[in-house]
């Protein structure tokens, strides 16, 4: 099943790839994908996984939910989308994270632009180095727009509560979206964590050089930075919300104590009224 770096640059002559990328769910069974898709070439057994899907036509998969497809056609890639489904956590037929490039093989320079990547020779490195950075750059692009959501409708409760003292909704949908805000995350932090360095970078200045060329095309580190400050505003907001519930559940408690300390006093004050009625 294997196959070694000579032997992907002997079977891909092509020197142009058009590489897609699209996120397709929450996260990819890695391990699940080789017990099932058995009828593909996996080229590597590592993150991000490589799959030959056709001569010269490849997959890259990434935990964190993005598919990279090398010069594959639109129906290779619906059958293989189809097949990957089981494999996929929170999987939808249409997300609007994408990417596209292209890869020039066989020049004499490597230079990395938003649109063409030129590359001195083609291997299987390169490709998991090319796909992961892509990869994060559409996950980043998917978790920016949910934590974007959440802030607005957080925002608009807690501008509420600044203005009028109290939220536009009642405590179990507050609870709901408190909910949501935590889940974003931990799903979020939890994924971005994946978006250190892979293994090859670390062994090979000429692959750590295309990766730092890349991750500074697509600006990974700004955006992640951004995608973090938005994050920890979000959690503060959640924060301020749980503790306005809890200081609401603590006056309605006060208010039942009171009121139940009442009613035990009425057969007293019963008493009391008739004893001086006497």
């Amino acid at each position: 099943m294997g196959t070694t770096k000579q032997g992907i640059k002997n079977r891909s002559k092509k020197p142009l790839f058009n590489v897609d990328v699209v996120y397709i769910g929450e996260s990819i069974d890695l391990k699940k994908t080789q017990e099932l898709l058995r009828q593909y070439s996996f080229l590597n057994r590592d993150h991000p996984l490589v799959l030959r899907l056709l001569d010269s036509q490849y997959a890259v998969l990434t935990k964190f939910g993005a598919v990279s497809f090398w010069n594959v056609g639109e129906r290779l890639k619906k059958q293989f989308l189809a097949e990957l489904k089981p494999c996929v956590k929170s999987i939808k037929e249409h997300y609007p994270y994408k990417e596209k490039t292209k890869i020039k093989t066989g020049v004499g320079v490597e230079k990395v632009t938003f649109d063409v990547v030129y590359l001195t020779e083609f291997n299987l490195q390169k490709i998991k180095i090319i796909s992961y950075v892509l990869s994060q750059s559409v996950a980043l692009e998917r978790y920016d727009e949910e934590v974007e959501g959440n802030l607005n409708e957080l925002g608009a409760i807690t501008e509420n509560l600044k203005i009028k003292g109290k939220p536009l909704l009642q405590e179990r949908e507050l609870l709901k979206r408190v909910g949501k805000v935590f889940s974003v995350k931990q799903i979020a932090v939890a994924h971005l964590s994946l978006f250190d360095k892979p293994d090859e970078v670390w062994e090979s200045p000429e692959l750590e050089l295309l990766y730092n060329r890349l991750h500074r095309e697509y600006e990974i580190a700004d955006r992640f930075d951004i995608l973090d400050e938005k994050i920890s505003f979000l959690s503060d907001n959640a924060k301020l919300l749980m503790d306005f519930i809890a200081q609401r559940r603590s006056a309605f408690l006060e208010i039942i104590i009171i009121i139940l300390i009442a009613i035990g006093l009425i057969p007293y004050l019963i008493d009391l009224i008739r004893y001086l009625a006497k």
